[in-house]
């Protein structure tokens, strides 16, 4: 696997061999204009979904003794988010972005946890103050989260945390679940909004105008909601009207920031149910068929923007381009089409309609991970915007400059005040598991001292709790489980260097699957626990066949040899990319 934009000069060649539409204007350029992106907060406020709740059922903060409607650890650690502190983790990267004046902030969806009312209150009451605080000005395209669906419904989950510290059912007043007195606790900030609600309840954050932009439209020549929607119909001629929020901004002189609403909620039976699957593993590739009018109009204004001289920005939930370097083919081999999110993947016919439309610059979310893809074949710079729920948090910088240069630059989010403060809430709950023989998990994982460590320590259980269940072989899961670094290695065929630490040799075959993910998910940013020197030796004994075993004998060697070389393919990739990119535009 060979990473791309691994030097300036390379990314410059091939920005300007792809003829890109984006050029300066104005005076504005003269003075660094900086967009941040933050993407996948998914936020849920514990304190504001509490509201209305039996108080006794609910576990109290342990500072001021207000009631918190929180989701499990046990929860946490089976998801590839975290529920909870993410209400700790949003301000501390507000603040540090206003902390150096930057006024343009950018949500590439999944901003709140699913769409729920008390969620999606809480974030537009943050977003204004910051806005009134520090002037900014926030620019929010929805995600496959908010909403859920294209209409509002029942919502709710079982994995809340009580006081006593197991998990219980919170739902909807309209859930079934409620309706028929199955669950006792029951309110109306869990309902998953739709479109209308989302887009009413925040409509100063980017899906109406703001009084300072210079430009606002959208696909359809009109502002309202109730008519930003496509025709979809079925061959019983039933049809529905699908909303779409997507619009163009130009919030100062010259920047047009494109934003792309690239869900697509494909309807389930008889239309007039209004059931719909969810738009998680669509993404684009869905989307540039059941949405080819959106494809006109980007074309349309990536068009005009290269004859108008402004500087096309485009952002959306959904990645535009390859985020595994090439390694599909290997991963669905080893793990199955389905896992490694590979559903989520953008085919390359998928790439080259939405190059060919004119986009040249984009920012995506949705895979929670950081990366950088292009090519000079597609002419198309697509930029994954780390999650600031999941490992390593961080968020995105655009930073304009005169004479048609641009930085990337991304921040990893460190020092969070407060994220532990609930920790002890969780140590009842891993008591309550311990008292009941129900499966633990690692308590080394609330000893963080530090947000992101907090993240490793989350993904460290993902990893065991879920991917290597999920996805892994069981063979295969077990023998990293089972075994040492030196075992590993031997099994797959490895010569062993004296050269080596022994305390490397003797550590757990874990380490290569936890850097593995930390790699696949941070890039360069990823704080490895191995050896980079030895992962580079081990780099090359693969690539060299050094390390081979006896093809007759059982698959388990056979397979590992496999997996052992594409995570050390992916670990040595991950210390090429970088953190700040400069581009011409």
């Amino acid at each position: 696997m060979q990473k791309k934009w691994m030097v300036k000069s390379a990314l410059m060649l091939v920005l300007l061999c792809a003829k890109t539409a984006l050029a300066t204007s104005g005076d504005d350029t003269k003075i660094p204009i900086r967009i941040a992106f933050l993407a996948d907060i998914h936020l849920h406020d514990p304190y504001e979904a509490a509201k209305g709740l039996p108080t006794q059922a609910l576990p109290k903060d342990p500072v001021n003794q207000a009631p918190l409607l929180l989701r499990s650890m046990n929860a946490q650690l089976h998801s590839t988010r975290l529920f909870n502190e993410n209400y700790w983790v949003l301000r501390a990267a507000l603040n540090d972005i206003a902390r150096q004046g930057i006024k343009l902030v950018a949500l590439p969806g999944d901003f709140s946890d699913d769409g729920q009312p008390a969620n999606i209150t809480a974030l537009t009451k943050l977003l204004d103050e910051y806005s009134k605080r520090y002037n900014m000005r926030f620019y929010a395209i929805n995600g496959n989260h908010d909403p859920t669906r294209p209409f509002s419904r029942p919502g709710g989950k079982a994995d809340f945390l009580s006081s006593a510290g197991d998990e219980i059912p919170v739902v909807s007043t309209d859930h079934p679940d409620c309706l028929s007195q199955k669950v006792s606790l029951c309110t109306d900030g869990l309902r998953e909004w739709g479109y209308a609600e989302i887009v009413a309840a925040m409509s100063e954050h980017g899906f109406m105008p703001h009084q300072e932009d210079i430009l606002f439209e959208t696909p359809f020549g009109t502002k309202e909601m109730d008519r930003r929607h496509w025709q979809w119909c079925n061959e019983k001629a039933q049809c529905i009207a699908m909303p779409d929020s997507s619009y163009l901004v130009e919030p100062v002189d010259g920047i047009w920031l494109l934003a792309i609403d690239a869900n697509v909620y494909e309807p389930i039976g008889d239309f007039h149910k209004r059931q719909f699957k969810g738009s998680g593993n669509a993404g684009y590739n869905a989307l540039i068929h059941a949405k080819p009018k959106l494809i006109e109009w980007i074309s349309n204004v990536a068009s005009r923007a290269k004859t108008t001289n402004k500087k096309l920005i485009a952002f959306s939930h959904f990645p535009m381009a390859d985020f595994y370097d090439s390694q599909a083919t290997t991963l669905a081999r080893l793990f199955g089409n389905k896992a490694m999110q590979l559903q989520r993947l953008p085919k390359q016919h998928t790439t080259e309609v939405l190059a060919a439309a004119g986009v040249t610059l984009h920012f995506a979310g949705h895979m929670h991970l950081y990366d950088i893809a292009s090519s000079a074949q597609h002419g198309l710079l697509n930029v994954q915007v780390p999650s600031l729920a999941a490992y390593r948090p961080g968020y995105t910088l655009l930073t304009l400059k005169e004479d048609n240069l641009a930085s990337i630059e991304t921040v990893m989010v460190k020092e969070v005040a407060e994220f532990n403060r609930w920790f002890e809430l969780y140590q009842t709950e891993r008591q309550y598991r311990l008292n009941n023989d129900m499966p633990d998990w690692q308590v080394t994982t609330l000893q963080a001292t530090n947000y992101s460590d907090f993240t490793d320590g989350h993904l460290k259980e993902v990893i065991r709790q879920r991917y290597l269940q999920q996805e892994w072989p069981q063979d295969l899961a077990n023998a990293f489980l089972r075994n040492s670094v030196h075992d590993i290695l031997a099994l797959a065929g490895c010569p062993i260097s004296g050269n080596w630490p022994s305390d490397f040799l003797q550590r757990s075959a874990m380490l290569f699957v936890d850097d593995y993910y930390r790699a696949r998910n941070a890039g360069e940013f990823a704080e490895l626990q191995g050896d980079r020197e030895v992962y580079r030796e081990l780099y090359v004994h693969f690539t060299t066949g050094q390390c081979r075993v006896n093809q007759s004998t059982v698959d388990v060697p056979l397979s590992l040899n496999k997996i052992m070389h594409l995570m050390l393919e992916s670990l040595h990739s991950a210390q090429q990319d970088k953190r700040r990119l400069d581009i011409i535009f």
